[in-house]
Formats: structure tokens, sequence, C-alpha cells
């Protein structure tokens, strides 16, 4: 293979044709001139746009505050429903009317609560300090299921019902709670297989004292599950939409209930949809759901179901656009024109200000950095220092502590000495042969202790026996050392870090893999310019100057080599340094790196 054919592929990252022509002044003044002429129309659209835009997004307002509060006001009707038999009918029952049981004051309060609770079934009621009913378990029980009328919405007449004594059940029952009364708990949620069909019952325990050694008494009821899912929620949720306002010229709302297997109990349209705009979810439990955590360590199973709240397969923005589309679309194209004149002004004002806020940002960064160190030092040099610490394990930490930032320091100041020394064409490399698994060794090895602080874990593969490279030492562990900072920088979540180096064709590389935040194709240009970092999703990236890739990239240069960079957002970067392998590496002492851009570096994705 010829020499030509060996050579890696090299793509500058230098200003694009069409960043020299937005620099050149004659054409930011014809632009500007064409801005300047094309104001007064150019206010008329943008008066038409605004009155567009806000059409737009009062609609999408209306639509959302209407999802949104249709199902709050769902998922808080259907939780205070369930609440009812607990608040209203269990909790009004003293110890002192179960203990003998007092019917009088029972019975009209079972009666009331099948009355207001369609979903209740039977009322139970147990003592053992009543002889009169020998311990058996009583009963208030519907004469026939709940039924929903023609229009799918639940009666509210009168309540046919019979007292019962000793129902058969009622042992089960018993047995069941005395054995859960183990738990100590006032309440209990259970679930059982009654009359051949699946029941949740939820009891109300009284004991014989404080400490709750014996269960004396219990009330309860009884909740058909089926019955549940299948006549009362579809029945509660019709009754809510029923006083459903929808303002004209809008699509119905779709609401859709979803049990805790994840099946649609209720859909109020034809066709379920496949998005939604708003969701809520509610445990399937007939008590307040804050006291789960109280029934610890006996812990029921618990559903959870989800109301959600849309308009069909579209989305907000689809619905407000179709209202506006038309005529949106012929203002932007006939604004399109407009906006190119807008573009060259603006972007030159925007370089000026980037450069501006970088300046910034760096003073402000490096301040950080400084000031973050040095305050850890001194705090744990004082600490020392008064002797405060009688652990002899404790102190050779905090020593370890205050080397790593000292360690720390050291490299931002000599990033920024090397940065100054770069910018002014004075920097100098000594080259000596070097082997490139051996100073990446020792690189890792003086970050040790700041991989332990930072809990990363760092695969090394580092093979004996490759081709020497002719380098600066000193140079390629600062490179090196910028690469591992970033990757522990930009790696909040994984910390893993895997360190490779090998040979590919002509070169030795050494490279660097996180699994950090990546960066997206479109930033992968700008990350070797001074004073730029990458930024997270929240606006902020983590603090540093924005020197340690452009200093990389100038070693690099000077070298004779190139850095590849292979990233996915979410996924992680890898950064592979290539050096020309000993017979053909070429280190220029005299030369900073900036006054060679033709020989540019190879970043490639």
């Amino acid at each position: 293979m010829s020499d030509a054919q060996q050579q890696p592929i090299r793509r500058g990252i230098g200003p694009s044709a069409l960043g020299q022509l937005a620099r050149d002044r004659g054409l930011r003044f014809a632009a500007g001139l064409a801005v300047a002429v094309a104001i007064p129309v150019a206010v008329l659209f943008y008066f038409q746009f605004r009155s567009l835009n806000d059409l737009q997004r009062a609609s999408a307002v209306v639509l959302r505050q209407l999802s949104s509060s249709t199902a709050n006001e769902l998922a808080k009707s259907v939780q205070q429903d369930l609440k009812l038999p607990h608040l209203e009918v269990l909790l009004r029952i003293g110890q002192s009317d179960t203990e003998p049981i007092n019917l009088p004051v029972i019975e009209p309060m079972f009666r009331e609560g099948l009355r207001k609770n369609p979903f209740v079934d039977a009322f139970y009621v147990w003592s053992d300090r009543d002889p009169r009913y020998a311990g058996q378990v009583l009963a208030l029980e519907r004469d026939h299921p709940v039924r929903p009328g023609p229009n799918g919405l639940l009666p509210t007449g009168p309540v046919q019902a019979t007292l019962k004594v000793g129902v058969p059940e009622g042992p089960f029952l018993l047995a069941e709670m005395r054995d859960l009364a183990r738990y100590k708990r006032a309440i209990l949620l259970y679930e059982a297989v009654i009359n051949g069909r699946p029941t949740r019952l939820e009891f109300q325990l009284r004991f014989n004292n404080a400490a709750r050694d014996r269960l004396t008494s219990f009330v309860g009821f009884r909740v058909d599950a089926e019955r549940l899912r299948d006549i009362y929620f579809p029945a509660m949720v019709r009754e809510q939409l029923r006083s459903l306002q929808v303002p004209t010229g809008f699509p119905p709302l779709v609401v859709t209930l979803v049990d805790g297997k994840g099946q649609v109990v209720f859909n109020s349209s034809d066709h379920v949809p496949d998005r939604f705009i708003d969701e809520r979810t509610f445990p399937l439990v007939f008590f307040d759901k804050d006291l789960l955590e109280a029934l610890r360590p006996y812990e029921p199973q618990v559903d959870t179901w989800r109301i959600r709240t849309g308009y069909g397969d579209r989305t907000i923005a689809e619905i407000a656009a179709a209202r506006t589309g038309p005529q949106v679309g012929l203002m932007a194209v006939l604004a399109a024109v407009m906006a190119i004149g807008v573009f060259f002004v603006a972007r030159a004002a925007a370089r000026e200000v980037r450069l501006a806020e970088l300046k910034s940002n760096f003073v402000s960064s490096v301040s950080h950095d400084l000031k973050t160190p040095l305050a850890l030092i001194q705090l744990f040099a004082e600490t020392l220092e008064l002797g405060r610490l009688k652990n002899t394990d404790r102190a050779h930490e905090y020593y370890r502590i205050i080397n790593s930032e000292a360690r720390k320091l050291t490299r931002l100041i000599n990033n920024i000495l090397d940065f100054s020394k770069t910018e002014a064409g004075l920097r100098r490399y000594r080259a000596e042969p070097l082997d490139l698994a051996v100073v990446t060794r020792g690189v890792l090895a003086s970050l040790e202790s700041q991989f332990r602080q930072n809990q990363f874990t760092v695969t090394a593969h580092l093979p004996d026996g490759q081709s020497p490279i002719l380098g600066d030492e000193e140079a390629i562990e600062q490179a090196l050392e910028n690469l591992l900072s970033n990757a522990m920088k930009y790696s909040p979540e994984h910390r893993e870090i895997e360190v490779e180096s090998g040979q590919s064709g002509r070169y030795a590389y050494v490279s660097v893999r996180d699994r950090g935040i990546g960066i997206p194709p479109r930033l992968r240009r700008r990350i070797f310019r001074k004073f730029y970092r990458i930024e997270t999703d929240e606006g902020c990236g983590p603090q540093g100057c924005g020197l340690g890739l452009a200093i990389v990239d100038h070693v690099m240069r000077a070298h004779g080599g190139f850095v590849q960079v292979d990233s996915e957002p979410g996924r992680g970067s890898t950064f592979s340094l290539h050096f020309p392998m000993h017979a053909e590496a070429h280190v220029d002492e005299a030369d900073s790196g900036d006054r060679r851009r033709a020989a540019d570096v190879a970043r490639s994705a």
C-alpha cells in the first residue's frame, strides 16, 4: 500500500465557505441594507404572525387545561368515593359500639353506607365480648347486586338489604383476621374468593389494649372486584363526563380508564387512542393512600390504576395548528425572504456576543475551579493541623484528598499556562522515544485517587511490546489527563471508563471511552475550540475553563498525529489519540501548532 493510501483521512474544522462569506464586511453591509429596506414589510408580517400565534397558543392552553383539569377531577373523585366507606362508616363506629355490638347504632350506619357506596356489597361486624352472638360474624348484605340503568348510570333509590347473623364466610373471615392481627395494624386490606367471586375486603380492627395484644372486635366491608371494575368505575366516569363542557370547534375529549394489569376498563370513544395528553394514577385502596406506609410490615398487593385524557390520536399542537395552518403557511413563505436578510446580521452579532460570553465564562469558570480545590485543601489541612483526627486511616484519607485536589489545581494551572504559550506561539516540545502503554499506565496511576474519590471504575487494556513513538512525555501525559478528566466530568451516572492502547496501520493509539452524555454531531467541530464546553439538557455543563480539548488538539498537531472522536448522545464518547510510530514520528520543537492549520486534526464520528 502506498504512503498516500495509508494516510488517515483528515477533515478540517476551519470555517466553512458560508462562514467566510458571513465575515465579509461588504456582504454584511449589503445584508443590513436589505434588512433596513424590508423593515416596514417585516413589521406588517410580525403583527400578522403574532395574531395567528396568539390564537394558536390560546387554543393550546384551552385544550391542555381541559385535559388536565378533567384528569385531576376524575382521579380526585375516584379516590374520594373509594374512601367514603372507611371515613363515614368504619371510623364512625367506635369500639364501644362493637364491644358489645350495638345494633341500633351500627345497622343504620351500614344501610346508609350501602346507599351512598354502590360498590360495597356488604358490611361486617364481629365481637368476642358479646355473648348474644357467640362470636359469630354479622353482616348487612344487599339482597340484589347493583345493576346500571339504561343510560349506564347507577340507580340512586333505596337499598334492599338483610341483616344476617353467622354468615357462611364468617368463620373464614374471623380466622384470617385473627391471623393478620399479629401485625397489630388497625387497618387491613385483604383479597379473597367469597361465594366463588374475587373479592376485596377492608377491616378496621379493635384490640384489648394499646399494645394490641389480642383482637377483640372488627368492622369491615366487602367489594366484588369484577363488579367494581366492570360496573361501578364506568358508571362513575360517565357521570363525571355528563357535566363536561367542550369548547366549540374542538374535538371531543377522550377519557380512558386503565386497570392495574394495563387493560382498558372504560373508554369514552369508539376507538382506544394510542396516545394521551395527561395521565393520573391512583391506588385501588379504600382509604387514604398515605396510610399504606402505616401498614408495614403487612403490605397488601395494591394495583395502580390510570386515568388518561387526550384528543384521540392527535396532539394538542396538531389540533391548534390545524386552525391556523393555511394562514401560517402562506405567511411563512413570504416571511422566509425577510428571514434571510435578518440571518446575516444576527449571525454576525451572535458571534461577537458569543465570544464575549465565552471570555466571561472562562474567567468565572477558572475562578470557581481554582477556589474549589483550594477550599478543600485549606479545610482538610486545618483539620490535620489542629489535630482533630485520632483515626490514622481517616488522616491518610485526608492526605489523599489534599494530594488529589493539589494535582487537580496543578493540572488546571498548567492548562492555562500552556494555553497562554500556545496562543503566543512559544510552546516547545522535547522529542524522545516513548512506550505509549507505559505513559498511559503512569497517568492512570496518578489519577487513581480521583477515580476512587469519584467512584469511577477504570478498565485498562494496555498490552506490552508495542512499537515506540517519538514525543514529549509531559505533553502526552497532559493530553491524556485532560481526556480522562473530561470523561469524569461528563459521566454523571454511568461511572465507567475504558482505556485501551494498540496499533492501527502506521499509528499507535490510545483511546479513552466513557458512558457519559455524549456529543451531538453538530457540536463535534466545536469541542476543540478554546473556551468551548458542552452543555447538558438543563442548560449548563460541568465546571471547567474549556481549554482541555484545545490543548489536546495542539499537542496532537505538534506530534504529527490526530484525534478521532466517536460519540453518540446518551451513550458516551470515545476519544482516540493517534501518534506516528517511532520510525516516522516527527515533533516540531518550536512550532506552537496554531501556525500550521493546514495539517488539521482528523475528527470523525
